[in-house]
Parts: C-alpha cells; structure tokens; sequence
C-alpha cells in the first residue's frame, strides 16, 4: 500500500465530514428556532387557558409550567316529587307582632 493511495482518501473523508457537518450544524440550528417556538407558543397556549379558568398551571419553582390541572363543570337534571303535612301549633313568641298581623284587611282577601 502506497501513501499515495492514503492521501485521497484521507482527503475524501475530510471532505465528506466537513460537508455533513455543515448540514447538520444547520439542520440542528432549525430545530432548535423551532422548538423554542412551538416552546413559546405552547405557553402562551396555557396561559391564555388558566386565564380562561379552564386549567390551573402547576409550576416549578422557576414559574416554568410543568403540569395542568383541568377544572370541569356540570349539571344535573331530573325530577322529583315532594310532599309534606303541614301543621299549625299556636304559641306566643316575644318576638312576634300581633298587630301587624291584625292590620289585614279580610275583605279583600276571600280565603
């Protein structure tokens, strides 16, 4: 084996690492824009659904969001029936005005 033989392709993969490289380095910048984007956005996101009272953020202690609590709502309909049996029990109470209770009119009132 020759050292003429080596030098290319020495040089060949040089080349080949300096090119991928280059393409990587920028694959991996793009990535990195666009996580910390989709990072804004999915805050933003949250926050506009806490102020909403939809969810409550649970947070570090950075104040980065690292859970939700979803709150929920509802309501319940149906139908029933009461019955009862009333009861009068005269007594007197310190409390009570007779009076007032004197100042109804019968007439207007025919029951």
């Amino acid at each position: 084996m020759n050292l003429y033989n080596i030098i290319p392709v020495l040089i060949g993969g040089f080349i080949t690492w300096l090119v991928s490289w280059i393409f990587y380095k920028k694959a991996g910048d793009k990535l990195r824009q666009e996580a910390t984007e989709l990072r804004r956005l999915t805050n933003l996101i949250l926050h506009g659904l806490e102020n909403a009272g939809i969810v409550e953020l649970v947070k570090d202690a950075s104040g980065k969001p690292t859970g939700i609590i979803i709150k929920g709502s509802g309501t319940f309909a149906g139908e029933g029936w009461v019955s009862s049996k009333g009861e009068v029990i005269p007594h007197k109470s310190p409390n009570y005005n007779v009076t007032e209770a004197n100042d109804v009119d019968s007439s207007k009132n025919p029951g």
